[in-house]
Protein backbone atom coordinates (compact mmCIF):
# COMPACT_ATOMS: atom_id res chain seq x y z
CA UNK A 1 0.00 0.00 0.00
CA UNK A 2 1.28 3.47 -0.82
CA UNK A 3 0.80 6.83 0.62
CA UNK A 4 0.92 9.48 -1.83
CA UNK A 5 1.06 13.31 -2.11
CA UNK A 6 1.79 15.97 -5.37
CA UNK A 7 5.31 15.60 -4.27
CA UNK A 8 6.40 12.50 -1.62
CA UNK A 9 5.66 8.95 -2.01
CA UNK A 10 6.12 7.03 1.16
CA UNK A 11 4.88 3.04 1.18
CA UNK A 12 3.75 1.49 4.80
CA UNK A 13 2.53 -2.41 5.16
CA UNK A 14 -0.76 -3.11 5.12
CA UNK A 15 -2.73 -3.91 8.34
CA UNK A 16 -0.31 -2.54 10.54
CA UNK A 17 -2.51 0.26 12.69
CA UNK A 18 -5.51 1.76 12.89
CA UNK A 19 -3.69 5.10 12.54
CA UNK A 20 -2.31 3.72 8.95
CA UNK A 21 -5.78 2.74 8.06
CA UNK A 22 -7.16 6.08 9.01
CA UNK A 23 -4.78 8.01 7.07
CA UNK A 24 -5.08 5.62 4.00
CA UNK A 25 -9.17 6.81 3.96
CA UNK A 26 -8.51 10.10 4.42
CA UNK A 27 -6.25 10.21 1.57
CA UNK A 28 -8.86 8.62 -0.80
CA UNK A 29 -11.11 11.62 0.54
CA UNK A 30 -8.64 13.72 -0.05
CA UNK A 31 -7.93 12.86 -3.80
CA UNK A 32 -11.64 11.99 -4.19
CA UNK A 33 -12.52 15.79 -3.19
CA UNK A 34 -9.67 17.83 -5.19
CA UNK A 35 -11.28 18.48 -8.06
CA UNK A 36 -14.98 19.88 -6.54
CA UNK A 37 -14.24 20.20 -2.59
CA UNK A 38 -14.04 23.78 -1.25
CA UNK A 39 -10.39 24.71 -1.03
CA UNK A 40 -11.01 25.02 3.51
CA UNK A 41 -12.71 21.62 3.30
CA UNK A 42 -9.76 20.17 1.01
CA UNK A 43 -7.18 21.34 3.23
CA UNK A 44 -8.97 20.00 6.59
CA UNK A 45 -8.28 16.72 4.91
CA UNK A 46 -4.89 16.95 4.03
CA UNK A 47 -3.77 17.96 7.58
CA UNK A 48 -5.81 14.81 8.98
CA UNK A 49 -3.67 12.85 6.52
CA UNK A 50 -0.22 14.25 7.74
CA UNK A 51 -1.52 13.74 11.38
CA UNK A 52 -2.43 9.94 11.18
CA UNK A 53 0.32 9.76 8.60
CA UNK A 54 2.90 11.33 11.21
CA UNK A 55 1.18 9.03 14.45
CA UNK A 56 1.59 5.42 11.74
CA UNK A 57 4.86 6.68 11.05
CA UNK A 58 6.24 7.32 14.70
CA UNK A 59 4.59 3.90 15.69
CA UNK A 60 6.52 2.01 13.34
CA UNK A 61 9.59 3.56 13.63
CA UNK A 62 8.85 3.13 17.63
CA UNK A 63 8.22 -0.72 16.55
CA UNK A 64 11.43 -1.06 14.63
CA UNK A 65 13.67 0.23 17.12
CA UNK A 66 12.23 -1.85 20.12
CA UNK A 67 15.36 -4.45 20.97
CA UNK A 68 14.37 -8.36 20.29
CA UNK A 69 16.00 -10.56 22.65
CA UNK A 70 16.41 -14.48 22.90
CA UNK A 71 15.63 -15.89 25.96
CA UNK A 72 16.84 -19.13 27.27
CA UNK A 73 13.15 -20.59 26.52
CA UNK A 74 13.97 -20.03 22.88
CA UNK A 75 11.55 -17.78 22.88
CA UNK A 76 12.12 -13.98 21.52
CA UNK A 77 10.67 -11.06 23.78
CA UNK A 78 10.39 -7.92 23.60
CA UNK A 79 10.37 -6.43 27.06
CA UNK A 80 10.60 -2.22 25.95
CA UNK A 81 7.13 -3.24 24.34
CA UNK A 82 4.75 -2.33 27.03
CA UNK A 83 1.43 -3.41 25.09
CA UNK A 84 -0.37 -4.95 27.86
CA UNK A 85 1.52 -4.59 30.78
CA UNK A 86 0.55 -2.04 33.52
CA UNK A 87 4.38 -1.88 34.23
CA UNK A 88 7.49 -3.61 33.43
CA UNK A 89 10.78 -4.53 35.82
CA UNK A 90 14.19 -5.41 33.97
CA UNK A 91 17.08 -6.30 36.10
CA UNK A 92 20.38 -6.92 34.74
CA UNK A 93 23.13 -9.53 36.06
CA UNK A 94 25.92 -11.54 36.02
CA UNK A 95 26.63 -15.11 36.67
CA UNK A 96 29.46 -14.27 38.57
CA UNK A 97 28.49 -11.04 40.39
CA UNK A 98 27.82 -12.28 43.64
CA UNK A 99 26.03 -9.03 44.38
CA UNK A 100 23.69 -9.81 41.56
CA UNK A 101 23.50 -13.36 42.97
CA UNK A 102 22.32 -12.52 46.38
CA UNK A 103 19.29 -10.91 45.12
CA UNK A 104 17.64 -13.63 43.42
CA UNK A 105 15.68 -15.01 46.39
CA UNK A 106 14.22 -11.19 45.87
CA UNK A 107 13.95 -10.64 42.43
CA UNK A 108 11.47 -14.25 42.56
CA UNK A 109 9.60 -12.88 45.69
CA UNK A 110 8.97 -9.69 43.68
CA UNK A 111 7.68 -11.65 40.94
CA UNK A 112 5.43 -13.93 42.98
CA UNK A 113 4.02 -10.46 44.32
CA UNK A 114 3.29 -8.56 41.25
CA UNK A 115 2.93 -10.35 38.12
CA UNK A 116 -0.47 -10.77 38.94
CA UNK A 117 -0.48 -7.15 39.10
CA UNK A 118 -0.08 -7.07 35.56
CA UNK A 119 3.61 -6.40 36.22
CA UNK A 120 6.07 -8.20 33.79
CA UNK A 121 10.14 -9.34 35.18
CA UNK A 122 13.17 -9.74 32.71
CA UNK A 123 16.37 -10.98 33.76
CA UNK A 124 19.03 -9.87 31.50
CA UNK A 125 22.61 -11.05 31.07
CA UNK A 126 24.88 -8.64 29.65
CA UNK A 127 28.11 -11.41 29.58
CA UNK A 128 28.89 -11.07 25.99
CA UNK A 129 30.75 -14.42 26.29
CA UNK A 130 27.82 -16.70 28.07
CA UNK A 131 26.14 -19.08 26.52
CA UNK A 132 22.72 -20.00 26.47
CA UNK A 133 23.31 -23.28 28.29
CA UNK A 134 25.69 -21.67 31.03
CA UNK A 135 22.96 -18.91 31.41
CA UNK A 136 19.85 -21.54 31.57
CA UNK A 137 21.97 -23.10 34.91
CA UNK A 138 22.40 -20.16 36.26
CA UNK A 139 18.74 -19.78 36.12
CA UNK A 140 18.10 -23.30 37.20
CA UNK A 141 20.65 -22.40 40.19
CA UNK A 142 18.61 -19.64 41.22
CA UNK A 143 15.15 -20.63 40.47
CA UNK A 144 13.70 -17.76 38.34
CA UNK A 145 10.43 -17.21 38.24
CA UNK A 146 10.45 -14.57 35.01
CA UNK A 147 11.83 -15.04 31.05
CA UNK A 148 15.58 -14.62 31.57
CA UNK A 149 16.97 -12.62 28.47
CA UNK A 150 21.06 -12.97 26.72
CA UNK A 151 21.83 -9.03 25.71
CA UNK A 152 24.85 -9.75 24.22
CA UNK A 153 24.81 -7.02 22.07
CA UNK A 154 23.67 -4.41 25.01
CA UNK A 155 20.74 -3.86 23.15
CA UNK A 156 18.76 -3.28 26.71
CA UNK A 157 21.80 -1.86 28.45
CA UNK A 158 22.22 0.93 25.66
CA UNK A 159 18.35 1.61 25.49
CA UNK A 160 17.97 1.94 29.25
CA UNK A 161 21.71 3.42 30.20
CA UNK A 162 22.78 0.61 32.77
CA UNK A 163 26.19 0.62 34.15
CA UNK A 164 26.04 -2.19 37.20
CA UNK A 165 24.63 -5.34 37.95
CA UNK A 166 21.92 -5.96 39.13
CA UNK A 167 20.50 -2.46 38.74
CA UNK A 168 17.02 -2.41 37.82
CA UNK A 169 14.67 -0.36 35.73
CA UNK A 170 10.98 0.61 35.62
CA UNK A 171 9.00 0.70 32.55
CA UNK A 172 5.49 2.34 33.28
CA UNK A 173 2.50 1.36 30.96
CA UNK A 174 3.59 3.54 28.43
CA UNK A 175 7.05 2.31 28.13
CA UNK A 176 8.71 5.22 29.78
CA UNK A 177 11.20 5.00 32.31
CA UNK A 178 9.56 5.52 36.28
CA UNK A 179 12.33 4.00 38.20
CA UNK A 180 15.90 3.20 37.96
CA UNK A 181 18.36 1.90 40.97
CA UNK A 182 18.28 -0.70 43.55
CA UNK A 183 16.08 -3.27 44.34
CA UNK A 184 16.92 -2.66 48.00
CA UNK A 185 19.27 -1.54 50.27
CA UNK A 186 20.90 -5.17 51.21
CA UNK A 187 23.93 -4.12 51.09
CA UNK A 188 25.82 -1.09 52.68
CA UNK A 189 28.58 -0.89 50.44
CA UNK A 190 30.51 -3.43 48.45
CA UNK A 191 31.26 -6.28 51.35
CA UNK A 192 29.05 -5.27 54.09
CA UNK A 193 25.34 -6.57 53.86
CA UNK A 194 22.76 -5.65 56.30
CA UNK A 195 21.06 -8.16 57.94
CA UNK A 196 17.81 -6.37 57.96
CA UNK A 197 16.92 -5.01 55.30
CA UNK A 198 14.98 -1.17 55.73
CA UNK A 199 14.94 0.34 52.82
CA UNK A 200 12.25 -1.05 49.38
CA UNK A 201 13.03 0.93 46.43
CA UNK A 202 11.92 -1.47 43.65
CA UNK A 203 9.08 -2.11 45.44
CA UNK A 204 8.19 1.13 46.47
CA UNK A 205 8.14 2.61 43.36
CA UNK A 206 6.02 -0.45 41.76
CA UNK A 207 3.44 0.26 44.38
CA UNK A 208 3.35 3.84 43.24
CA UNK A 209 3.56 3.37 39.64
CA UNK A 210 0.58 0.76 40.45
CA UNK A 211 -0.98 3.34 42.04
CA UNK A 212 -1.17 5.78 39.45
CA UNK A 213 0.92 8.36 41.57
CA UNK A 214 4.66 9.30 40.78
CA UNK A 215 7.74 7.16 42.31
CA UNK A 216 9.01 9.19 45.63
CA UNK A 217 12.40 8.65 44.36
CA UNK A 218 13.03 7.47 40.88
CA UNK A 219 16.91 7.53 40.82
CA UNK A 220 19.12 5.41 43.71
CA UNK A 221 22.47 4.32 43.88
CA UNK A 222 23.44 0.91 43.11
CA UNK A 223 26.04 -0.92 44.51
CA UNK A 224 26.91 -3.57 42.19
CA UNK A 225 29.31 -4.97 39.39
CA UNK A 226 30.20 -2.94 36.88
CA UNK A 227 29.08 -3.26 33.45
CA UNK A 228 31.96 -3.76 30.67
CA UNK A 229 30.70 -2.03 27.60
CA UNK A 230 31.40 -3.32 24.18
CA UNK A 231 34.37 -0.93 23.63
CA UNK A 232 36.22 -2.41 26.97
CA UNK A 233 35.50 -5.95 26.36
CA UNK A 234 37.26 -5.41 23.11
CA UNK A 235 40.41 -4.01 24.44
CA UNK A 236 40.52 -6.50 26.98
CA UNK A 237 43.85 -8.78 26.06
Amino acid sequence: MSFAHPSVLVSVDAGKSGAEATAVQTLREVRGRRNFAPASGLRSLQRRFWACFLTALIATSFAAETPKLAGIDGQTHAPLNPAGRKATVIIFTLPDCPIANAFAPEINRLVTDYSAKGVSFYVAHVDRDLTATDARKHATDYAFRCPVLLDKQHALVNALGATRTPQAFLLGSDGQPRYQGRINNLFADYGTRRQVVTQHDLRNALDAVLAGKPVPQSVTEVIGCHIQTISETKKTP
